[in-house]
Protein backbone atom coordinates (compact mmCIF):
# COMPACT_ATOMS: atom_id res chain seq x y z
CA UNK A 1 0.00 0.00 0.00
CA UNK A 2 1.40 3.31 -0.76
CA UNK A 3 2.15 5.69 2.04
CA UNK A 4 -0.30 8.20 2.64
CA UNK A 5 0.71 12.03 2.19
CA UNK A 6 1.39 13.56 6.00
CA UNK A 7 -0.70 16.57 4.30
CA UNK A 8 -3.40 14.79 3.38
CA UNK A 9 -3.58 12.42 6.72
CA UNK A 10 -5.55 12.67 9.94
CA UNK A 11 -2.26 13.17 11.31
CA UNK A 12 -1.41 16.44 9.52
CA UNK A 13 -4.59 17.79 11.09
CA UNK A 14 -4.40 19.77 14.24
CA UNK A 15 -6.45 17.99 16.24
CA UNK A 16 -8.06 14.72 14.96
CA UNK A 17 -11.69 14.21 15.49
CA UNK A 18 -12.07 11.07 18.47
CA UNK A 19 -15.63 10.28 17.86
CA UNK A 20 -17.31 9.96 14.58
CA UNK A 21 -20.80 9.70 13.54
CA UNK A 22 -21.42 8.67 9.90
CA UNK A 23 -24.96 8.17 8.22
CA UNK A 24 -25.34 5.71 5.76
CA UNK A 25 -28.06 5.07 3.15
CA UNK A 26 -28.52 2.34 0.66
CA UNK A 27 -29.02 4.85 -2.39
CA UNK A 28 -25.37 5.70 -2.58
CA UNK A 29 -25.34 9.04 -1.56
CA UNK A 30 -23.37 8.57 1.36
CA UNK A 31 -20.43 6.68 -0.28
CA UNK A 32 -18.40 9.96 -0.78
CA UNK A 33 -19.27 10.73 3.14
CA UNK A 34 -17.95 7.21 4.10
CA UNK A 35 -14.58 7.88 1.57
CA UNK A 36 -13.79 11.00 3.51
CA UNK A 37 -14.65 9.68 6.92
CA UNK A 38 -11.71 7.34 6.55
CA UNK A 39 -9.33 9.79 5.45
CA UNK A 40 -10.75 11.26 9.17
CA UNK A 41 -9.72 8.17 11.09
CA UNK A 42 -6.63 7.27 13.00
CA UNK A 43 -5.82 3.86 14.66
CA UNK A 44 -7.35 5.53 18.30
CA UNK A 45 -10.42 6.62 16.29
CA UNK A 46 -14.06 5.60 17.12
CA UNK A 47 -16.39 5.62 14.31
CA UNK A 48 -20.40 4.88 14.39
CA UNK A 49 -22.08 3.69 11.36
CA UNK A 50 -25.89 4.60 11.40
CA UNK A 51 -27.83 2.93 9.35
CA UNK A 52 -31.66 3.19 8.74
CA UNK A 53 -34.09 3.32 5.21
CA UNK A 54 -37.36 4.74 4.73
CA UNK A 55 -40.76 3.63 5.65
CA UNK A 56 -42.26 1.92 2.97
CA UNK A 57 -45.51 4.38 3.65
CA UNK A 58 -43.79 7.40 2.37
CA UNK A 59 -43.69 6.21 -1.22
CA UNK A 60 -46.16 3.57 -1.74
CA UNK A 61 -49.41 4.65 -2.80
CA UNK A 62 -52.60 3.90 -1.44
CA UNK A 63 -53.72 0.70 -3.20
CA UNK A 64 -50.36 -0.60 -2.48
CA UNK A 65 -50.27 -0.34 1.17
CA UNK A 66 -51.62 -3.86 1.54
CA UNK A 67 -49.99 -5.80 4.29
CA UNK A 68 -47.89 -8.30 1.73
CA UNK A 69 -47.24 -5.21 0.11
CA UNK A 70 -45.61 -3.93 2.98
CA UNK A 71 -43.88 -6.10 4.19
CA UNK A 72 -41.77 -7.46 0.98
CA UNK A 73 -40.81 -3.43 1.00
CA UNK A 74 -39.99 -3.70 4.14
CA UNK A 75 -37.55 -6.31 4.10
CA UNK A 76 -36.33 -5.36 0.89
CA UNK A 77 -35.12 -1.83 2.17
CA UNK A 78 -33.92 -3.45 5.33
CA UNK A 79 -31.25 -5.78 3.32
CA UNK A 80 -30.01 -3.10 0.99
CA UNK A 81 -29.38 -1.38 4.31
CA UNK A 82 -27.63 -3.76 6.07
CA UNK A 83 -25.79 -4.54 2.61
CA UNK A 84 -24.52 -0.89 3.26
CA UNK A 85 -23.83 -1.22 6.76
CA UNK A 86 -21.94 -3.72 6.14
CA UNK A 87 -19.68 -2.34 3.07
CA UNK A 88 -19.32 1.24 5.01
CA UNK A 89 -17.85 -1.06 7.96
CA UNK A 90 -15.31 -3.05 5.80
CA UNK A 91 -14.34 0.61 4.46
CA UNK A 92 -14.03 2.37 7.63
CA UNK A 93 -11.76 -0.86 9.30
CA UNK A 94 -9.28 -0.37 6.55
CA UNK A 95 -8.19 2.79 8.23
CA UNK A 96 -7.60 1.25 11.60
CA UNK A 97 -10.29 2.70 13.65
CA UNK A 98 -12.64 0.90 15.53
CA UNK A 99 -15.84 0.58 14.08
CA UNK A 100 -19.06 0.09 15.25
CA UNK A 101 -22.42 -0.60 13.39
CA UNK A 102 -26.13 0.40 14.55
CA UNK A 103 -29.51 0.12 12.22
CA UNK A 104 -32.38 1.72 13.58
CA UNK A 105 -34.81 1.24 11.40
CA UNK A 106 -37.79 3.33 8.78
CA UNK A 107 -37.45 6.49 8.85
CA UNK A 108 -40.49 8.35 7.59
CA UNK A 109 -39.39 11.79 6.19
CA UNK A 110 -36.33 14.01 6.88
CA UNK A 111 -37.67 15.22 10.35
CA UNK A 112 -37.40 11.33 11.80
CA UNK A 113 -33.76 11.24 10.19
CA UNK A 114 -32.53 14.48 11.56
CA UNK A 115 -34.19 13.55 15.06
CA UNK A 116 -32.67 9.92 14.78
CA UNK A 117 -29.40 11.53 13.90
CA UNK A 118 -29.27 13.69 16.62
CA UNK A 119 -30.53 11.37 19.14
CA UNK A 120 -28.00 8.89 19.14
CA UNK A 121 -24.93 10.90 18.22
CA UNK A 122 -25.74 13.07 21.67
CA UNK A 123 -26.14 9.40 23.05
CA UNK A 124 -22.96 8.39 21.53
CA UNK A 125 -21.48 11.23 22.23
CA UNK A 126 -19.99 12.01 18.77
CA UNK A 127 -17.10 14.80 17.86
CA UNK A 128 -18.23 15.00 14.34
CA UNK A 129 -21.82 13.67 12.37
CA UNK A 130 -20.84 12.78 8.50
CA UNK A 131 -23.73 13.04 6.23
CA UNK A 132 -23.71 13.01 2.65
CA UNK A 133 -26.23 14.28 0.28
CA UNK A 134 -27.24 14.15 -3.07
CA UNK A 135 -28.72 16.20 -5.84
CA UNK A 136 -31.93 14.79 -6.83
CA UNK A 137 -34.86 13.91 -4.61
CA UNK A 138 -34.82 10.52 -2.41
CA UNK A 139 -34.16 9.85 1.60
CA UNK A 140 -31.06 11.93 1.58
CA UNK A 141 -31.47 14.57 -1.29
CA UNK A 142 -31.61 17.82 1.21
CA UNK A 143 -29.17 16.70 3.64
CA UNK A 144 -27.90 19.54 3.07
CA UNK A 145 -30.75 21.81 3.60
CA UNK A 146 -33.54 20.02 5.33
CA UNK A 147 -31.61 17.43 7.43
CA UNK A 148 -28.79 19.40 8.36
CA UNK A 149 -30.82 22.66 9.20
CA UNK A 150 -32.87 20.16 11.34
CA UNK A 151 -30.10 18.57 12.54
CA UNK A 152 -28.90 21.37 14.19
CA UNK A 153 -32.38 21.76 16.55
CA UNK A 154 -31.92 18.28 17.50
CA UNK A 155 -27.66 18.09 18.19
CA UNK A 156 -25.19 20.68 19.18
CA UNK A 157 -22.46 18.32 17.47
CA UNK A 158 -20.65 19.63 14.57
CA UNK A 159 -22.30 18.17 10.92
CA UNK A 160 -19.91 17.66 7.64
CA UNK A 161 -22.06 17.25 4.70
CA UNK A 162 -20.34 15.45 1.82
CA UNK A 163 -21.85 16.42 -1.44
CA UNK A 164 -22.47 13.44 -3.75
CA UNK A 165 -21.46 15.48 -6.73
CA UNK A 166 -18.42 16.87 -4.87
CA UNK A 167 -15.58 18.04 -7.15
CA UNK A 168 -12.86 15.58 -7.05
CA UNK A 169 -9.94 17.78 -5.98
CA UNK A 170 -12.36 18.48 -2.89
CA UNK A 171 -12.38 15.00 -1.71
CA UNK A 172 -9.17 14.80 0.49
CA UNK A 173 -8.27 16.64 4.17
CA UNK A 174 -8.86 20.16 3.02
CA UNK A 175 -5.74 22.92 2.19
CA UNK A 176 -7.48 24.95 1.75
CA UNK A 177 -10.63 26.37 3.78
CA UNK A 178 -13.29 29.21 3.32
CA UNK A 179 -14.81 30.49 6.74
CA UNK A 180 -17.90 32.49 5.99
CA UNK A 181 -17.81 34.83 9.19
CA UNK A 182 -20.31 37.30 10.59
CA UNK A 183 -18.40 38.24 14.08
CA UNK A 184 -20.99 36.59 16.10
CA UNK A 185 -20.28 33.85 18.57
CA UNK A 186 -21.65 31.15 16.43
CA UNK A 187 -19.46 32.13 13.87
CA UNK A 188 -16.35 32.58 15.83
CA UNK A 189 -17.37 28.88 17.28
CA UNK A 190 -17.53 27.86 13.90
CA UNK A 191 -13.75 28.93 13.01
CA UNK A 192 -12.56 26.75 16.22
CA UNK A 193 -14.30 24.48 15.27
CA UNK A 194 -13.05 24.59 11.05
CA UNK A 195 -9.45 25.27 12.39
CA UNK A 196 -9.50 21.56 13.38
CA UNK A 197 -9.32 20.53 9.99
CA UNK A 198 -6.44 23.06 8.93
CA UNK A 199 -3.17 21.27 8.38
CA UNK A 200 0.37 22.93 9.66
CA UNK A 201 1.04 24.97 6.39
CA UNK A 202 -3.00 25.42 5.70
CA UNK A 203 -4.41 28.25 3.19
CA UNK A 204 -7.42 29.89 5.09
CA UNK A 205 -10.03 32.28 3.89
CA UNK A 206 -12.15 34.57 6.14
CA UNK A 207 -15.49 35.80 4.03
CA UNK A 208 -17.68 37.96 5.41
CA UNK A 209 -20.42 38.85 3.08
CA UNK A 210 -22.43 42.21 3.40
CA UNK A 211 -25.65 42.49 1.18
CA UNK A 212 -26.88 45.72 -0.65
CA UNK A 213 -29.73 46.58 1.88
CA UNK A 214 -28.29 48.85 4.67
CA UNK A 215 -26.94 47.24 8.20
CA UNK A 216 -29.17 48.82 11.16
CA UNK A 217 -26.32 47.63 13.06
CA UNK A 218 -23.71 49.40 11.92
CA UNK A 219 -25.71 52.24 11.38
CA UNK A 220 -27.01 52.87 14.36
CA UNK A 221 -23.15 51.75 15.74
CA UNK A 222 -22.18 54.90 13.79
CA UNK A 223 -24.66 57.30 14.76
CA UNK A 224 -23.49 56.43 18.26
CA UNK A 225 -19.40 56.88 17.26
CA UNK A 226 -18.86 58.28 14.08
CA UNK A 227 -15.62 58.14 14.73
CA UNK A 228 -15.93 54.31 14.93
CA UNK A 229 -15.07 54.23 11.26
CA UNK A 230 -14.71 50.15 10.96
CA UNK A 231 -17.60 48.64 9.95
CA UNK A 232 -19.34 45.09 10.89
CA UNK A 233 -17.73 43.07 8.58
CA UNK A 234 -14.43 44.65 9.16
CA UNK A 235 -14.63 43.90 12.73
CA UNK A 236 -15.90 40.32 11.87
CA UNK A 237 -12.65 39.56 9.82
CA UNK A 238 -10.50 40.85 12.47
CA UNK A 239 -11.85 38.53 15.03
CA UNK A 240 -11.79 35.97 12.58
CA UNK A 241 -8.05 36.23 11.57
CA UNK A 242 -7.08 36.92 15.04
CA UNK A 243 -8.33 33.51 16.26
CA UNK A 244 -6.78 31.82 13.07
CA UNK A 245 -3.14 32.85 13.34
CA UNK A 246 -3.46 31.99 17.55
CA UNK A 247 -4.23 28.73 16.62
CA UNK A 248 -2.46 27.93 13.27
CA UNK A 249 0.93 30.76 13.19
CA UNK A 250 2.14 28.45 9.96
CA UNK A 251 -1.04 28.96 7.94
CA UNK A 252 -1.59 31.26 5.29
CA UNK A 253 -4.36 34.23 6.15
CA UNK A 254 -6.64 35.76 3.66
CA UNK A 255 -9.47 37.82 4.44
CA UNK A 256 -12.16 39.45 1.96
CA UNK A 257 -15.21 41.69 2.47
CA UNK A 258 -17.44 40.77 -0.08
CA UNK A 259 -21.22 41.85 -1.48
CA UNK A 260 -23.70 40.18 -3.13
CA UNK A 261 -24.53 40.77 -6.72
CA UNK A 262 -27.50 42.74 -8.27
CA UNK A 263 -29.42 38.47 -8.30
CA UNK A 264 -27.61 37.33 -5.67
CA UNK A 265 -28.45 36.76 -1.70
CA UNK A 266 -25.76 36.06 0.64
CA UNK A 267 -25.65 32.34 0.41
CA UNK A 268 -25.10 32.52 -3.16
CA UNK A 269 -22.55 34.86 -2.82
CA UNK A 270 -20.44 32.53 -0.22
CA UNK A 271 -21.11 29.65 -3.00
CA UNK A 272 -19.53 32.23 -5.67
CA UNK A 273 -16.57 32.85 -3.37
CA UNK A 274 -16.19 29.41 -2.66
CA UNK A 275 -15.96 28.22 -6.30
CA UNK A 276 -13.61 31.27 -7.31
CA UNK A 277 -10.97 30.64 -4.46
CA UNK A 278 -11.45 27.07 -5.29
CA UNK A 279 -11.58 26.45 -1.35
CA UNK A 280 -11.74 22.29 -0.26
CA UNK A 281 -13.66 22.82 2.62
CA UNK A 282 -17.04 25.63 3.98
CA UNK A 283 -17.01 26.37 7.87
CA UNK A 284 -20.23 27.94 8.52
CA UNK A 285 -22.78 28.38 11.53
CA UNK A 286 -25.40 26.83 11.91
CA UNK A 287 -27.78 29.79 13.36
CA UNK A 288 -25.45 32.87 12.03
CA UNK A 289 -26.93 36.19 10.70
CA UNK A 290 -30.27 36.19 8.93
CA UNK A 291 -28.71 36.14 5.39
CA UNK A 292 -26.60 32.48 6.29
CA UNK A 293 -29.49 31.42 8.57
CA UNK A 294 -32.08 31.64 5.55
CA UNK A 295 -29.73 29.45 3.35
CA UNK A 296 -30.49 26.12 6.12
CA UNK A 297 -33.93 27.02 7.02
CA UNK A 298 -35.64 29.92 4.73
CA UNK A 299 -37.10 28.91 1.02
CA UNK A 300 -34.10 29.61 -0.95
CA UNK A 301 -32.04 26.77 0.96
CA UNK A 302 -32.61 24.00 -1.38
CA UNK A 303 -31.85 26.15 -4.50
CA UNK A 304 -28.36 27.71 -3.18
CA UNK A 305 -27.21 24.31 -1.43
CA UNK A 306 -27.86 22.08 -4.27
CA UNK A 307 -24.86 23.89 -5.84
CA UNK A 308 -22.07 23.07 -3.48
CA UNK A 309 -19.82 20.94 -5.02
CA UNK A 310 -17.02 20.47 -1.54
CA UNK A 311 -17.84 19.60 2.10
CA UNK A 312 -19.23 22.17 3.83
CA UNK A 313 -19.23 21.89 8.03
CA UNK A 314 -21.87 23.31 9.88
CA UNK A 315 -21.36 24.38 13.48
CA UNK A 316 -24.24 24.82 15.88
CA UNK A 317 -23.64 27.91 17.65
CA UNK A 318 -24.24 26.07 21.04
CA UNK A 319 -21.22 23.58 21.13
Amino acid sequence: MEPVSQLLSPHGIREPFRRILVAVDPAGASQNAVAYTTRLCTHETQVLVLGFFEDPAAFLTPHSRTPSDMRQAFNELREDELLALERAKVALQRSGASVHHRLLGRALGNRDISAGIGRVSNEWNADLVVVGAEPADGLFATLTTRVSGVLAEHTHRAILVIPEHAIESSLHLPCRILFAVDGSDTSLNAVRTGMRFAPTHAQLLAVYVEGRGVDLSDLKASLRSPSAGMSRGERALDSATALMSAQAPSATIERRLSHTGMTEDVAAAIVRETREWEADLVVIGAQDREGLSSWFNGHENERVARVIDRPLLVVNGAL
